[in-house]
């Protein structure tokens, strides 16, 4: 039953923008630090294209493939989903699956060009982080955004395209950069992805090496601990969130989408 709902959600977005975002996105990520790690000798690409990458990039993939899926959703009207004895809790489990499904996928492809591409520059010194710690992040970077894809869409549905794309890009670039290198840093989400690079990349959320000599280092930013208080607090609030959702989402189904 399950495969039928993701295989409703896989044909509804067959063909569109949204389905073709996962490579998009991470083409723009992937040539334009390699672009220009040219004109430095590749020193600065791997720090240029993480850093980018989950600052910028990732959280660009998250919004416009959620304000894609909500904006597919309302052209058609939910004329199918009004038309069919469909759990209208696992529809939305379903569109979660989707987007997940692409920000994954992105999330390889992202890793995937820089081990490519470093391995390209690395007679100019660029290789200063391991594959092993390259690869640790993009994992990590697909756990820890979780949490924003029942929000963002509940988000896009309430507000629609352009006060969901300020707000996301407020929370993320925004709250997500500033914060992170607070003590309080747990109780901002958006910080999750920078704060954790700190010690896994070694890379401040401002694109300096994680080092004393460093301007914004702080006392204890590369202590691990937060890898698992990261993780943790990430699927408590992806679970509370989706559950929320789906039942904002079944109520509405009930009452009237146009309600």
């Amino acid at each position: 039953m399950w495969k039928a709902y993701m295989k409703a959600e896989n044909l509804k977005h067959r063909h569109t923008v949204t389905a073709k975002l996962f490579w998009l996105v991470p083409l723009f990520a992937i040539m334009i630090p390699g672009f220009l790690a040219t004109l430095s000798g590749g020193y600065y690409y791997q720090l240029n294209q993480f850093n980018w990458s989950y600052t910028t990039f990732y959280p660009m993939l998250l919004l416009l493939s959620t304000a894609f899926a909500v904006q597919r959703e309302k052209k058609l009207k939910n004329r199918v989903i009004s038309a069919l004895p469909v759990d209208l809790k696992k529809v939305w489990a379903a569109k979660t699956a989707y987007i997940l499904k692409i920000l994954a996928w992105a999330a390889i492809i992202i890793y995937a060009g820089e081990e490519i591409i470093s391995s390209i520059f690395a007679a100019g010194g660029s290789r200063i982080i391991s594959g092993a710690a390259g690869f640790e992040a993009v994992l990590l970077w697909i756990i820890l955004i979780l949490w924003q894809i029942p929000l963002w869409l509940f988000v896009f549905h309430i507000l629609g395209f352009a006060a969901g794309m300020i707000l996301g890009l407020a929370g993320n670039i925004a709250l997500g950069i500033l914060g992170a290198l607070s003590k309080w840093w747990l109780l901002n989400p958006f910080t999750y992805i920078n704060r954790l690079m700190c010690p896994v990349l070694k890379i401040l959320p401002n694109n300096l090496l994680a080092v004393p000599e460093s301007q914004t280092y702080v006392e204890g930013v590369l202590n691990p601990i937060v890898i698992p208080q990261g993780i943790a607090a990430s699927l408590l609030l992806f679970i509370v969130l989706c559950v929320l959702t789906a039942k904002w989402y079944q109520r509405k189904g009930e009452t009237g989408w146009e309600n």
